[in-house]
């Protein structure tokens, strides 16, 4: 095994113990998904879902859940969406003054269009010189304020196929004082579609000084060792692929240090992890905006299995937490018998 795996990665003035990282998921990264991710990657950068900065500082919502953050969780990254100078600085400065995070991350990847459309994103991308001053007046204002948190960027290939000024782009990021970049292999007008130009976190590596950080469909220990020994990235960034299996952080983390693949989990611990999200986020939310989040989880984590589909329908209309577990019951008992059966669909 690589000896580099187990070493801290340095990011500015910040070192963290693990080289695997939980995107930031808008509606999915709250407190309580992140605790979750915590029990099995206590070392690995957790980040937040992206804060608009507008919205922060306009509505002074110091205190909205979507900033909540718990003793254990750390190390985390903030994530801040902005294009006025003077907001993300307001906004920034009111999370390192009240959340003491590790570091601040810049959102100029998103690609939804209520983002992009209020130049905040991946619109940055088309303003670079924008961009630009975002980065260095956030990364100079908080080293004269006495909190030089790190500052860094996550962003895109660019905003299509015509336009992919990744290289460009990461070196303005370097140049303005980014402690760190991570690349999504996309364009924004791919979205969420396959097609990953993974050769780009390549580029990037033997382009920049700073960490370069992969991210866009990585959803194994097979995928994260892939992109680091092929294209030497310090570190891998993971999203989607936590969704109804928050353990796999940590289980790539333990991989990458100790050469030991950890064995996939069944369709029980989904279950079972499944129960305690809703009632968790019950417990922080209150029922009816609990489980009204809790929906898309439940998606996630009941798949794997035949006959998994009815059941993500119906959780798609729950309103209690009494009808969450009537139904994980029913899914619990069902994948009890087809293991009984000897039925090896119930492995995920």
């Amino acid at each position: 095994m690589n000896a580099f795996l187990t070493e801290p990665l340095r990011i500015g003035n910040v070192s963290v113990n693990s080289r695997v990282m939980l995107a930031p998921m808008a509606g999915v990264t709250d407190v309580v998904f992140r605790g979750l991710v915590r029990r099995w990657a206590p070392d690995s950068l957790i980040c937040t879902e992206m804060i608009s900065s507008n919205g922060l500082v306009y509505s002074k919502r110091f205190d909205a859940p979507i900033l909540d953050k718990t003793v254990s969780d750390q190390p985390i990254a903030y994530q801040l969406a902005a294009h006025r100078e003077e907001v993300l600085l307001e906004a920034a400065r009111a999370i390192i003054r009240d959340k003491q995070p590790d570091t601040i991350d810049l959102n100029m990847g998103c690609p939804v269009k209520k983002i992009t459309g209020n130049f905040e994103g991946c619109a940055l991308m088309k303003e670079p010189d924008l961009a630009y001053k975002l980065i260095s007046s956030l990364v100079k204002t908080l080293a004269q304020d006495g909190t030089p948190t790190p500052v860094t960027v996550k962003f895109r290939l660019g905003w299509d196929s015509q336009s992919m000024n990744y290289k460009e782009f990461a070196q303005m990021c370097q140049d303005a004082g980014a402690s760190m970049v991570t690349l999504h292999a996309r364009t924004r007008a791919q979205g969420y579609k396959p097609g990953c130009k993974w050769e780009a976190f390549g580029e990037l590596k033997q382009l920049l000084n700073i960490p370069v950080i992969a991210n866009g469909d990585i959803y194994s220990m097979q995928d994260a060792l892939h992109v680091i020994n092929t294209y030497g990235v310090d570190g891998v960034m993971i999203g989607r692929g936590t969704q109804g299996q928050p353990w796999l952080i940590g289980d790539i983390d333990q991989a990458l240090k100790t050469g030991v693949q950890v064995p996939e989990a069944p369709v029980q611990k989904r279950l079972e992890t499944a129960y305690e999200h809703a009632r968790l986020l019950v417990d922080y939310r209150g029922e009816v905006t609990g489980v009204k989040e809790m929906r898309r989880h439940l998606t996630d984590y009941v798949k794997g299995f035949a006959g998994a589909s009815q059941y993500r329908g119906r959780l798609t209309a729950v309103n209690t937490l009494a009808d969450v577990c009537a139904i994980l019951d029913e899914v619990m008992q069902s994948v009890l018998e087809a293991a009984q059966a000897g039925n090896l669909a119930v492995a995920v």
